[in-house]
């Protein structure tokens, strides 16, 4: 029979048969009155200014540095016309997300930069004092990718410990090469927007959260598939963290980091 729904009728969860690392949150992505609750945050970026700044704070190294919402469906694009070797530029929200063992926690990003061996960055969760992405947050949970290297790590790090992840193009396939982007043209066929992106995310799982989870874990995304587990063992439970998202400039040639969103959901 003819329907009005994209993909037909289904019991499966999750919009028009996408890979979302969301598939399983009710939709739409808003805190309501599921059981359990679940509480949301998600910036696509069609509206950013370092003026208006709200919802974010802003580390800004000044000079020919920008940030700015631009490209088709809305982009956030840090970067330096003209950088100081070592600057750094962050936009961060408030210390409002905790880890806890028991409530499963949702998050993905797709990013992109223009030279990835000349830019430090890191998106995902860290104390208020990590305020530098030329090394791994002392406490904190996302994704880095450092200079000279074309690898993303997903950590999870107490007190200057922890745990990483060198995030795989496939599950039980290769380390993951982070290629430099540039922007297409826009044509008829073609957004205009930065190509070679990559989707990260992770799905922190309690224990007894899905079949054979027996102790606490992350389940770690790339490009919408499941490429690996990393277990929770050592993680910031003891302080509140903020959703970073930053850069550290090797040298001083033009680059650019590009976020295309973020998406947190926690249950309550």
């Amino acid at each position: 029979m003819t329907t009005h729904f994209s993909s037909g009728v289904t019991n499966v969860r999750g919009k028009a048969n996408g890979t979302s690392l969301f598939s399983g949150i009710k939709q739409p992505l808003i805190t309501g009155s599921t059981t359990p609750a679940e509480w949301a945050f998600q910036d696509d970026f069609v509206q950013f200014s370092e003026t208006t700044l709200s919802p974010w704070t802003i580390i800004d190294p000044g000079g020919s540095s920008y940030m700015l919402a631009q490209y088709a469906q809305g982009w956030l694009r840090m970067g330096d016309a003209s950088p100081s070797a070592a600057d750094i530029a962050a936009a961060q929200g408030e210390d409002v997300w905790q880890y806890h063992s028991q409530k499963s926690w949702y998050f993905e990003t797709k990013i992109a930069v223009t030279d990835v061996s000349d830019l430090n960055t890191f998106v995902g969760f860290g104390a208020n004092g990590y305020v530098d992405p030329v090394a791994v947050p002392d406490d904190g949970i996302g994704f880095s990718h450092l200079e000279d290297t074309t690898t993303i790590q997903f950590v999870s790090r107490k007190n200057g410990a922890g745990v990483s992840f060198d995030m795989l193009d496939s599950a039980g396939g290769s380390t993951y090469t982070f290629a430099d982007s540039s922007i297409t043209s826009q044509s008829a066929t073609a957004y205009n927007m930065p190509d070679n992106a990559v989707r990260l995310g992770f799905l922190f799982q309690p224990v007894g959260s899905a079949p054979g989870v027996t102790a606490v874990q992350f389940q770690l995304f790339l490009d919408g598939k499941s490429v690996g587990t990393q277990a929770a063992t050592t993680v910031p439970d003891d302080l509140l963290m903020e959703l970073k998202i930053m850069t550290e400039s090797k040298g001083t040639s033009t680059n650019d980091l590009y976020t295309d969103y973020v998406q947190v959901v926690q249950q309550r």
